[in-house]
């Protein structure tokens, strides 16, 4: 049986490695894959930490209740071996006294008759039975008288009969008899003649085995319960069964641990095959000459001697099992406290997510749970102002180019590309605007603007910048528009002309003048990217000379009599498409080739 600090030890360190492992797997969120992984992980760790602590708490409660009924066992076997003890001494000695009074009633007279002194003999005999052979022996050792008949005589012990000689009292250590066939002592005191001269000896063969016999049968407690004797050799010399007399029992620690004068406890499996605890008690052997320790050894069944605890085991255990649910119900509420607060904070997420930026977690506080509510509530504000920024950078500047400019670093330069080039202008503006008013010169590009940029946007394209009354718009900057450019360019030039005559309708109902505009289309490479100063002000365009190119060609318009002109190279990709007409050579301002040009009359009809 493992002893209670050993119990506890290990029991804790179970329990501490068994944390361990579960903190661990809270660090690294081993059930992250799970549904609830984190409630379930964080449940585990904390009612895992209650039942190691529990479990520790029982162990040491139970190994330390069971150390102190073993203890008090051990101490109560120990009071009964020593009282067994003093019985065997003062039997023994008993049996040396009757002994000594019986040498010395052999007078002169009593021994000159040998049929006397062998009735004395056989009165010794019937008054003890335990003395199985009584001799009397002259100065030189020889039997004069013995109480056996001579194939049951023993010879007498030489050097008892030479102690007994110089005037001492000789007891034998215990041996195994081969002609009583049992254990016994041999023990014998000196006689003396009325001189008080020794003139000879008294021996005896004592039965030990059937007097230890008596004593350990009147030993018991309990059910199981006995004590037995051993010799300083191991073997048993008085047991409850005859069938274990002999047997040898010098490998139990506790008679071990006797031998070498120590009194010893321990739990081993008796020679019936069971578990038992036994208590192994020194005592003197009364041997005259270098005697070894003889061994009373009691002993009880482990399962008799631990009943009293298995109730307080199944108590611990019980409360042990109460300890781990009321843990499960603590870490259940305690998780759930953690993880409800976390439950809203991903429901506000997830509708961030998905684009409800009015979503707001109702989570307060001065704790980390309320600090982690306003730092959400916060982030939701920032991303609220974030689009709102780019709401209103988007009325600067179109969608692709304000994301263009997040997504990547700032910096001077871009690429080149080739793209398409739409560029319009109002015929006459200025002369128009000097009849308005600057207020009502701001109203009226903003309705002609709205209605211009709607044609462009409506195509895919990609509003540039506003020059005064005109506008540069750009087909085919970034890889999500598509590669035919060209005749989205062309297409948002025809609904401009549309979009034009409409604005042309309201303004005839209110009186006012129709307005004129020229478009230009040109396809060619460019740079696409920013210009200007990194610490000041920055400028996401197209630079080239493909630009001016598209600019005098909207010019040429007012020169044709035209509203919508491409060059060549956009023709070229387009001719298939829109039913155009060829115009004559016409110089551009500050060019030095001339490209050729061509209106843009309509689409074809679908065959």
């Amino acid at each position: 049986m493992i002893p209670g600090s050993v119990a506890v030890l290990v029991t804790l360190l179970a329990a501490a490695s068994a944390l361990t492992v579960l903190l661990f797997a809270v660090s690294r969120r081993w059930l992250r894959r799970a549904h609830r992984g984190f409630l379930i992980t964080l449940m585990l760790a904390l009612a895992g930490t209650g039942l190691g602590v529990a479990a520790v708490v029982a162990v040491w409660a139970y190994t330390e209740g069971r150390d102190a009924l073993l203890s008090q066992m051990s101490a109560e076997l120990g009071h009964v071996a020593g009282i067994l003890e003093n019985e065997i001494k003062e039997d023994i000695t008993g049996a040396q006294n009757q002994l000594q009074f019986f040498a010395k009633r052999l007078t002169d007279d009593a021994r000159r008759n040998p049929a006397g002194v062998r009735e004395r003999l056989a009165l010794l005999q019937e008054f003890d039975p335990r003395f199985l052979q009584i001799t009397l022996m002259d100065a030189e050792g020889k039997i004069l008288v013995s109480s056996s008949v001579a194939d049951t005589l023993e010879p007498p012990n030489r050097v008892g009969v030479a102690y007994n000689l110089e005037g001492k009292p000789f007891v034998s250590d215990v041996y195994l008899s081969e002609v009583f066939k049992r254990w016994v002592l041999y023990m014998s005191a000196p006689v003396r003649d009325a001189r008080d001269t020794i003139v000879g000896a008294v021996g005896a063969r004592f039965d030990m085995q059937e007097d230890l016999k008596a004593f350990v049968r009147a030993a018991r407690f309990g059910q199981t319960g006995y004590t037995a004797v051993a010799n300083g050799e191991g073997r048993i010399l008085g047991h409850r069964e005859d069938k274990h007399v002999n047997d040898d029992v010098s490998s139990y620690p506790a008679v071990q641990l006797a031998l070498r004068r120590k009194t010893g406890t321990a739990i081993t499996v008796n020679l019936t095959g069971n578990r038992a605890l036994m208590v192994g008690r020194p005592f003197e052997s009364p041997a005259t000459l270098h005697p070894k320790p003889w061994v009373l050894l009691a002993e009880r069944e482990l399962d008799e001697a631990l009943a009293p605890i298995r109730a307080l085991r199944l108590k611990f255990a019980g409360a042990s099992l109460a300890v781990a649910v009321a843990c499960l119900a603590v870490a259940g509420a305690l998780s759930r406290s953690v993880t409800r607060p976390l439950q809203e904070v991903l429901a506000v997420v997830r509708k961030v997510r998905e684009g409800d930026l009015s979503a707001h977690t109702a989570l307060t506080g001065r704790d980390e749970i309320g600090h982690l509510g306003d730092a959400v509530n916060e982030m939701v504000k920032g991303l609220q102002d974030r689009d709102r920024i780019k709401e209103i950078f988007g009325r600067y500047m179109t969608t692709q180019v304000l994301q263009e400019i997040l997504d990547k670093q700032i910096t001077l330069g871009g690429e080149r590309k080739r793209v398409t080039m739409l560029f319009s202008d109002i015929r006459n503006f200025t002369a128009m605007s000097e009849t308005m008013t600057p207020e009502h010169v701001i109203s009226f590009l903003n309705d002609y603007f709205s209605e211009m940029v709607d044609a462009v946007v409506e195509h895919q394209g990609i509003l540039d910048k506003f020059i005064g009354d005109g506008m540069l718009a750009v087909f085919g900057m970034f890889p999500d528009e598509g590669p035919d450019h060209e005749r989205r360019a062309v297409r948002a030039a025809l609904r401009m002309k549309a979009l034009l005559a409409k604005l042309n309708g309201e303004r005839s109902v209110f009186g006012k003048p129709p307005i004129n505009i020229g478009v230009g289309v040109h396809t060619d490479e460019v740079i696409v990217g920013n210009i200007g100063s990194l610490r000041k002000r920055l400028e996401y365009t197209v630079i080239g000379d493909g630009v001016n190119t598209c600019s005098r060609v909207e010019g040429l318009n007012k020169e044709f009599g035209t509203m919508i002109l491409v060059t060549e190279p956009t023709w070229a990709a387009i001719r298939d498409e829109f039913e155009c007409r060829e115009m004559p050579e016409a110089a551009l301002k500050g060019k030095t080739r001339v490209p050729r040009v061509y209106e843009v009359l309509s689409a074809k009809a679908a065959r």
